[in-house]
């Protein structure tokens, strides 16, 4: 099809009229001149919403291939949904491309948009030309995902610095196969979704299974104890995002031993409960819980990382230790699933 810009015109082999877009703004005039730059763009069902309700609504009816949210309205959160899309819990697509849009350009902001799952983050104000530039990017070369305890979404790491044993995941690209016509990739998209759904459950589950084994391990060492107690809040947490995976996966079985463990973790709330014995047996109720959902599955193949991810949290925390404390439990054990 052809294109007008700057008064030539130019050939794109792509054809955005045919995609589905769901716009969201709490501001109007901005919401207005976003969709104006999409429809220069050449898409034509634009979906928009200024309330976080009709967005989500949207979401769930229009089913888009692409996302675009503003993220930095005051008074107006659309980063739990973000995540929410990617957990699968919104829309049938969690894969959808995903834009954010932000007037604010603070690092600890934008930090927290990119790790929501979105595939980009766009400053504002910004060009027609350069917005239509990062969307035919993720056309074209679209990062692979990544699952951990706490995210998921587009890998951003560098390859020099990635774990041999961290999978990525190539998750289906339906604004590609939209955009481009490719009738072969649509007519199998909903399996496509499918599987990859499942890819990555199943790598969550043994994510969050791994990160409450980690855990344990540093309980029931006397030298890391005391440090690792601090972080219960965080274990409790992860047991009970790990049951509602299981139930929402319907694995009956696993969900049952999950929700053991949730049991087991809350207990030690208590101190006298936080022996090594217990803190053993939440160890291999979340070692049963992957395997009851993998099929007699052994999280072992993971032994290796699990063993590396435990020594560098047993120096981090005893480093901190000796160098008077600080808030590192947390920060520490949000790493040890993290791949």
């Amino acid at each position: 099809m052809r294109k007008r810009y700057g008064g030539r015109q130019v050939m794109t082999d792509i054809d955005y009229t045919k995609a589905t877009v769901c716009l969201f703004d709490p501001v109007h005039v901005n919401l207005r001149t976003t969709r104006y730059a999409l429809h220069e763009i050449g898409f034509r069902n634009i979906d928009s919403h200024s309330t976080l309700k009709e967005f989500e609504r949207g979401l769930k009816e229009a089913n888009p291939s692409l996302v675009v949210a503003e993220c930095a309205s005051p008074g107006v959160d659309v980063l739990p949904l973000i995540r929410r899309i990617r957990h699968g819990q919104v829309n049938p697509n969690p894969f959808a491309t995903i834009i954010l849009t932000s007037w604010i350009r603070d690092g600890v902001h934008l930090r927290r948009a990119i790790t929501s799952g979105a595939d980009d983050v766009i400053i504002r104000p910004f060009s027609t030309a350069f917005a239509e530039e990062r969307i035919r990017t993720l056309i074209k070369v679209r990062k692979p995902f990544v699952v951990t305890s706490d995210y998921i979404g587009p890998d951003r790491r560098e390859d020099s610095k990635r774990p041999s044993d961290a999978p990525v995941v190539a998750v289906p690209n339906t604004l590609r196969a939209t955009v481009e016509g490719d009738e072969e990739a649509l007519a199998k998209a909903e399996s496509w979704i499918g599987e990859a759904r499942r890819t990555v459950e199943s790598e969550r589950v043994r994510r969050l299974a791994m990160r409450i084994v980690v855990a344990m391990e540093l309980n029931a060492d006397p030298q890391t104890a005391s440090s690792a107690t601090a972080d219960l809040s965080d274990v409790i947490r992860t047991a009970r995002e790990l049951t509602e995976t299981l139930n929402s996966s319907g694995r009956i079985e696993a969900m049952q031993v999950a929700e053991a463990l949730l049991e087991q973790v809350r207990a030690f709330k208590r101190p006298d409960e936080r022996s090594t014995s217990n803190f053993k047996l939440a160890k291999e109720l979340a070692v049963g819980a992957f395997a009851a959902y993998a099929n007699g599955e052994s999280i072992e193949r993971s032994q290796d990382e699990i063993d590396k991810t435990v020594a560098t949290l047993r120096k981090r925390l005893l480093s901190r230790d000796a160098h008077g404390g600080g808030a590192l439990a947390s920060a520490t054990l949000n790493t040890a699933a993290a791949g």
